[in-house]
C-alpha cells in the first residue's frame, strides 16, 4: 500500500492531508504484515490474521497520520495539514502514525510498539483550565494547565509530556450515572481508566468500554485485566499486529491512538478507544468561549433542559462567543436544532443524552424512510461543527423498548440535512433509535475520529441501527472512525425525494463490526449517477456481508473503489453486488446498473461467497476488476480460483484480474 493517503477537502480553503501512510500494510498485500504472522506449522496469513494458540510475527500498524483530535475557533482557524473552516471552522496539525500489532493466547509473542505518534500537537493560548475537561493531563506542544478539580486541558507553554508516565495518557472522566464493568479493568501507564458496561444492551450482545486518550508523540502500555480466567484472546484490528502477553488473568500491550476490540474466549467484548490528543481544544477562558453553566442548565441529568440549551445555541451562531463548551455533566435534551457559524463543543466526561418522550422532537426536516428528526440536528446550516470528546446518547434502547423492529418513531442521532461545510469531529455517538448518523441531500461534510456504539442483535439479524449513512449527498467523508452496529456500518445511497445524485464520498481509516454490510452501497439507488464512491484503509473485524452493492433503483452505480481493506470475519458474503434481489418491503424500479468496480489490496482471512448478479441482458454488471484480491493468503487470479467461491451469472461481463 502507497504511503500516501487521499486529501478531504472542507470548507472554502481546508485540508486534512494523510501523510505517511498506514504502515501495518505492506507492497501490494493490503493485509499483510512486514515480517508475516506465522502459525505454527510455518503456514502464512494474509490480511493481518493471528490464531490462538502460538502465532508469531513482527510489523508495524496503528492508526493513520492526520487522526489526531481538532480544536475549532470562530473565523477558521487552520493548522500545518490541517483542516480550515471559516465561521467555526475547525483546524488539525500534523497527525500521527504508529507501529503496533496483534498476537493471540498461548504463544509466542513478538516485538513491535503500537498505535501511532502525532506531530504538530497544538497549543492554546494562556494555558487556561476546563473545569469538568479531561483528567490525567497529557501534555502537548503547549502543555496543559491545571483546571478546577484538578482537571487539565491542553494548552499554554511547557514540554512534552513523560510518554512512559501517566502524564503520556489523558484520562477522561466518565460520564454521569455510568456503570462500572464487573468484568474488565484497565489501565494505561498504570493511571486507571473507567470501563464503562452498557448495560441497557442486557437483552442484546453486552458490550464494555475503555475510552481516553494519549498525549502527542506518545504510546502507553495498557494492562486489561479479565474478572474471570480465560485461555483465548484476540486484539482486533489484527492489521494492528500489536504486540500482547498474557500473566494471569491481565494481558499488555503498546499503542498508540487506536479503536480496538478484544474478544476473551466468548466473553462479552471490550473495547479500547484511544483518541490522539486534542489540538487546541478551546477553554472556558478564551474570549470566544461561552459555558452552557451560564444558562443555569440542570447538569446532572434530572431535568430535560431542551430549551435552554436552544437558546444557547441561538445566542451563539454568528456570535462573538460562538463556541458554546459543555463541562462535564449529564445534560438531559430533546431534539436540538443548530445554527451556522458556531461551534458545540463537548468536553470528556459530558454527555447528551436523548430524551425518552418522542414529544421533544419536534424540529422536523425532510422525511428519510419516515423519519425527519435527530437528536442533534444539522438542518439548512453552514459552517457549523460538532466537537469535543464527550458522548451523545440517543436512548434508543429506552424508546423503542428494547425491540428489534423497525420503530415507530425513528430517531437519528447526529442528522445533517440540507446543510454545508460541516464538521464532526471526536465525539462519541451510542445508542440510537434508527441510523444513528445520516447525512442527507448535504455538500462537503467531514466526520472524523468518530465513534459509534450502537445496539447490536444477537436474537435476530438486524435493528436498522446503521453506523453512518450519506444519503443523496456530496463531497463527505468519514474518516479515522469506530462502528458497532446493529445494521450496516457505513452505507452511501440515494432517495428518490432527494433529487440529488450521491458523489464523491469517501470512507477511510475506519473499524467495523455488524451483522449485517460493512462496506455496502444502497440499499436506496435512485437518480442517474453514484460515482466516486471510495471505501480505503478499512478493518472488517466482523459483517454479515463484507462488502456490497444493492442496485435496486434508477442510478448507474459507477467507478467505485474499495482499497487496502482487510475482512477478518464475514457470516455469508466477501462480495455481494446484486441488481436481481429487489427488496420486498417496497416496490423498487429495480433498472439499477454497475459499472466498473475495483477491488484493490483486499485480503480475506475467511473463505466466503463472492456474489455477482446481474438482471438482464439491458440491466447488469460490467467491468469488475480485482487487483491483489485474496482469500487465506493465496491471491484470486481468475473468477473460477478454488480459492474463493463463486456464484456469477450471465448478465456479468468484463471481470479483470491484476
Amino acid at each position: 500500500m502507497r504511503n500516501q493517503f487521499s486529501v478531504v477537502s472542507f470548507g472554502l480553503a481546508a485540508i486534512l492531508s494523510f501523510a505517511g501512510g498506514f504502515s501495518c500494510s505492506s507492497g501490494g498485500g493490503g493485509g499483510a504484515q512486514s515480517g508475516g504472522n506465522t502459525q505454527s506449522g510455518g503456514s502464512t496469513q494474509s490480511g493481518g490474521s493471528t490464531q490462538s494458540g502460538g502465532t508469531t510475527g513482527s510489523g508495524s500498524g496503528g492508526m493513520p497520520s492526520g487522526s489526531g483530535g481538532v480544536a475549532s475557533h470562530s473565523g477558521g482557524t487552520s493548522g500545518s495539514g490541517g483542516v480550515s473552516a471559516s465561521g467555526g471552522g475547525a483546524a488539525h496539525s500534523g497527525g500521527s502514525s504508529g507501529s503496533g500489532g496483534v498476537s493471540a493466547s498461548g504463544g509466542t509473542t513478538t516485538t513491535g510498539s503500537g498505535g501511532m505518534t502525532g506531530s504538530g500537537g497544538g497549543t492554546s493560548s494562556g494555558g487556561a483550565t476546563a473545569s469538568g475537561g479531561a483528567a490525567g493531563g497529557a501534555t502537548s506542544h503547549g502543555g496543559s494547565g491545571g483546571g478546577a478539580g484538578g482537571n487539565k486541558g491542553g494548552g499554554g507553554s511547557g514540554s512534552m509530556a513523560d510518554c512512559s508516565a501517566a502524564s503520556g495518557v489523558i484520562t477522561y472522566p466518565s460520564v454521569p450515572g455510568a456503570t462500572k464493568s464487573p468484568l474488565y479493568t484497565v489501565t494505561a501507564n498504570g493511571a486507571s481508566q473507567f470501563v464503562e458496561k452498557l448495560t441497557k444492551f442486557d437483552k442484546e450482545m453486552q458490550v464494555h468500554y475503555a475510552y481516553f486518550g494519549v498525549a502527542t508523540g506518545c504510546t502507553a502500555t495498557i494492562a486489561v485485566t479479565v474478572g474471570e480466567s480465560f485461555s483465548n484472546y484476540t486484539v482486533s484490528p489484527k492489521s494492528r499486529n500489536l504486540t500482547a502477553t498474557k500473566s494471569g488473568n491481565t494481558i499488555t500491550f503498546s499503542s498508540g491512538p487506536n479503536y480496538l476490540i478484544l474478544q476473551f474466549d466468548s466473553k462479552e467484548l471490550l473495547f479500547v478507544l484511544i483518541d490522539a490528543q486534542e489540538t487546541s481544544p478551546p477553554q472556558l477562558t478564551d474570549a470566544n468561549v461561552k459555558n452552557i453553566a451560564d444558562y443555569m442548565v440542570d447538569n446532572t441529568g434530572a431535568s430535560v433542559v431542551t430549551s435552554k440549551v436552544q437558546s444557547a445555541i441561538n445566542a451563539a451562531s454568528g456570535a462573538t462567543q460562538n463556541i458554546l463548551y459543555f463541562p462535564a455533566g449529564k445534560y438531559k435534551v430533546g431534539e436540538l436544532s443548530m445554527k451556522s457559524n458556531m461551534t458545540l463543543y463537548l468536553a470528556a466526561g459530558a454527555m447528551l443524552d436523548g430524551s425518552t418522550s418522542t414529544s421533544d422532537y419536534a424540529a422536523a426536516g425532510p422525511a428519510v424512510e419516515s423519519t425527519t428528526h435527530g437528536l442533534i440536528h444539522f438542518n439548512n446550516v453552514m459552517n457549523s461543527t460538532l466537537l469535543g470528546r464527550g458522548v451523545i446518547d440517543g436512548e434508543g434502547t429506552a424508546i423503542t423498548a428494547g425491540s428489534n423492529d423497525t420503530p415507530s418513531f425513528k430517531i437519528n442521532a447526529v442528522r445533517v440535512d440540507k446543510s454545508s461545510k460541516i464538521l464532526i469531529d471526536g465525539v462519541l455517538v451510542r445508542d440510537s433509535v434508527f441510523w444513528n448518523t445520516l447525512v442527507y441531500t448535504s455538500d462537503q461534510v467531514t466526520l472524523q475520529n468518530y465513534k459509534v456504539i450502537n445496539r447490536r442483535p444477537t436474537t435476530t439479524t438486524y435493528n436498522q441501527t446503521d453506523g453512518v449513512d450519506f444519503d443523496a449527498s456530496t463531497n463527505g467523508t468519514l474518516s479515522n472512525a469506530f462502528l458497532y452496529t446493529g445494521d450496516d456500518n457505513m452505507s452511501p445511497k440515494a432517495e428518490q425525494e432527494g433529487m440529488m445524485d450521491t458523489k464523491n464520498i469517501t470512507f477511510q481509516h475506519v473499524v467495523a463490526y455488524s451483522n449485517s454490510g460493512a462496506c455496502k452501497v444502497g440499499t436506496k439507488t435512485f437518480g442517474m449517477t453514484m460515482d466516486g464512491l471510495v471505501f480505503k484503509d478499512i478493518d472488517i473485524v466482523k459483517a454479515g456481508r463484507a462488502i456490497a452493492i444493492d442496485a435496486n433503483d434508477t442510478c448507474v452505480i459507477q467507478n467505485a473503489i474499495f482499497q487496502d481493506i482487510r475482512i477478518e470475519a464475514a457470516d455469508s458474503n466477501l462480495i455481494d453486488i446484486e441488481e436481481d434481489m429487489a427488496p420486498t418491503w417496497r416496490t423498487a424500479p429495480n433498472t439499477s446498473t454497475v459499472k466498473n468496480v475495483t477491488f484493490t489490496n483486499v485480503s480475506a482471512a475467511v473463505k466466503k461467497l463472492i456474489n455477482i448478479h446481474g438482471l438482464s441482458s439491458t440491466v447488469n454488471v460490467n467491468g469488475v476488476h480485482f487487483d491483489n484480491f485474496s482469500v487465506q493468503g493465496s491471491v484470486l487470479t481468475s473468477q473460477t480460483d478454488s480459492h474463493a467461491t463463486w456464484n456469477i451469472n450471465q448478465y456479468v461481463s468484463n471481470i479483470t484480474f491484476m
